[in-house]
């Protein structure tokens, strides 16, 4: 087997570097032929993807958070080459969500000996998501996050609750399943897989190879409703919150106030028009 390792050097506070040893040595150990590739700018993943795949490689391990991984898989989708999955990032949304070892030793090992499986992927306006992406509430704690020195989840939280109770609800049009609705939300997070990192369970029914999505639309309570709230998420009961309603399927057309969204986590500008999607089992993904 021939494997291909992209390391993002920034992730997990810059100890993704230290995953270079490890690899080789349980690359030698198993016999696999490896190739360790240092990104060193934005949409680097992408294209060094793409090049794994034209040279052959049966399998591109992404080594970094979740953002490192959207772009590399952007480089796999529609492949016959898995993508291995070693999670060094702030939440890890995605690996947590498919159970997939957070230690780099068992990832780099399962990523190298797993099964492939095929994968939904999701895009809004033609922009590739593998996890979560979301518009409202999240994608503006994703872009201070963005713009902010520290890093995970304490980072993260104090962000949220530095800005949650001043936080508008925000009123979208949602278009899906043949029928159009009218909402005032603090966010809508469109869901392919169930958290969006670090414990953070947003849609426990999801799953990443049953050819659906939820989307999630959050309503803001009061106080006291909005602890409860926290407590749900964290505890994996968000779909019995009488906060969050869920409409289930493969497409919509959302209009927002806004313009801004996050894409596993990396934020971007979308627009006021929203184009969701989902195309199945399109990326194999080690498990």
């Amino acid at each position: 087997m021939k494997a291909v390792v992209l390391l993002n050097p920034k992730a997990g506070k810059k100890r993704a570097l230290s995953v270079e040893g490890t690899a080789q040595a349980i690359a030698q150990e198993l016999g696999v032929t490896i190739d360790i590739q240092v990104i060193r700018g934005p949409g680097e993943g992408t294209s060094m993807a793409r090049e794994a795949v034209a040279a052959g490689a049966d399998r591109v391990l992404s080594v970094g958070g979740d953002g490192t991984l959207n772009a590399i898989a952007a480089g796999l989708v529609g492949t016959n080459t898995a993508l291995g999955v070693v999670a060094m990032g702030s939440g890890n949304g995605y690996a947590r969500s498919l159970k997939l070892p957070l230690k780099p030793e068992d990832a780099v090992r399962r990523a190298l000996t797993g099964t492939p499986a095929a994968m939904d992927v999701c895009y809004l306006n033609e922009r590739l998501f593998l996890g979560t992406a979301g518009i409202g509430f999240d994608a503006r704690v994703a872009h201070t996050f963005d713009k902010s020195k520290g890093r995970g989840m304490w980072n993260y939280m104090r962000i949220i609750l530095q800005d949650i109770l001043s936080a508008e609800p925000m009123r979208v049009v949602v278009k899906a399943n043949h029928e159009t609705s009218e909402h005032r939300v603090l966010m809508m997070v469109f869901c392919n897989t169930r958290e969006f990192g670090n414990g953070a369970i947003i849609s426990p029914g999801s799953a990443p190879d049953d050819g659906l999505a939820e989307l999630q639309l959050v309503s803001k309570p009061s106080f006291l409703p909005l602890l409860k709230a926290f407590y749900d998420v964290y505890t994996n009961r968000a779909d019995k919150s009488r906060h969050v309603r869920t409409i289930v399927g493969r497409e919509a057309q959302v209009h927002q106030e806004g313009t801004l969204a996050h894409l596993d986590g990396e934020p971007v500008e979308i627009g006021h028009e929203v184009r969701f999607r989902l195309e199945p089992k399109r990326l194999w993904v080690v498990r």
